[in-house]
């Protein structure tokens, strides 16, 4: 469609404009999204080192805030510790590092043969990162989806104001 002046409707200028607009919001909402990923899911650990266990040392795990479904076992044999001889503890501040963490308290490893020895838990947990609400975790979904709404709108507005489609037949 062209107008008196013999220019079209929709300039190049317009066409770039919403091109980079578009590209820098799928930039955008990429890292929004695995960020946002990483916030409202747990993960499963597998075998994370505890180190040595001994009697009243106090291992703190600072990639967690809490696990659950603990199961500990040695490293030299892959034997489970029975859950009477550790105190998981989730929530907790590091005093090294003043961040939140889970905390493990082995109790009594020497009586089962185990002082000494590397221990190994496993289970699920929540990332330091992990939003405990639920409300707040369906609060991030919906910003992703908001966000992509908008950069879709970004994408079709200048089209559907200029008619283009209808220059084209449609």
């Amino acid at each position: 469609m062209k107008s008196k002046k013999g220019q079209t409707d929709i300039g190049i200028g317009t066409i770039m404009i919403v091109f980079i607009a578009v590209l820098v919001g799928i930039i955008f909402v990429q890292a929004i999204a695995q960020e946002v990923g990483s916030s409202i899911n747990t993960v499963t650990v597998a075998n994370d080192s505890l180190g040595t266990a001994s009697n009243s040392t106090t291992v703190y795990l600072t990639s967690y805030r809490y696990i659950s479904s603990v199961v500990i076992t040695n490293e030299s044999n892959g034997a489970v510790v029975p859950s009477t001889n550790y105190t998981v503890t989730n929530n907790v501040i590091d005093p090294t590092t003043g961040g939140l963490s889970v905390s493990v308290l082995p109790q009594s490893p020497a009586s089962l043969g185990l002082s000494g020895w590397e221990w190994e838990i496993s289970g699920t947990a929540q990332p330091v990162t992990y939003i405990a609400e639920s409300g707040g975790r369906t609060m991030a979904s919906l910003i992703v989806i908001m966000f992509a709404l908008a950069i879709a709108v970004v994408a079709l507005t200048p089209t559907l104001k200029s008619k283009i489609l209808e220059s084209m037949g449609r």
